[in-house]
């Protein structure tokens, strides 16, 4: 439901009552189909949300500076990653054009 075309009602209404158009993706993704054509994004489906955005940020924080080595679709080994080897990598990285 990417391809939404808003109602001059729709944008109306959602502008006062401070609703996004980036809103509605969520509340589709994350809130509760009531009918056909309605869904609601409750408290308790915000709630869930929220933690589980939590834990991924959790993740994010503890996987920061960690290498994962891939060779034709297997890992060969993962390891945290000290400055000297992020900057090699990374150096490596732009070299090939893989980074920015």
């Amino acid at each position: 439901m990417t391809n939404l075309i808003y109602t001059r009602h729709a944008k109306t209404r959602m502008q006062q009552r401070g609703i996004r158009k980036a809103d509605i993706p969520i509340i589709l993704a994350c809130g509760t189909q009531v009918d056909d054509e309605t869904y609601f994004m409750s408290n308790r489906d915000a709630t869930r949300e929220i933690e589980t955005r939590k834990r991924e940020i959790q993740t994010l924080s503890r996987l920061a500076n960690r290498k994962v080595v891939i060779r034709n679709g297997r890992v060969i080994t993962a390891y945290p990653s000290n400055p000297a080897d992020q900057k090699r990598t990374l150096r490596r990285g732009r070299q090939k054009g893989l980074v920015k």
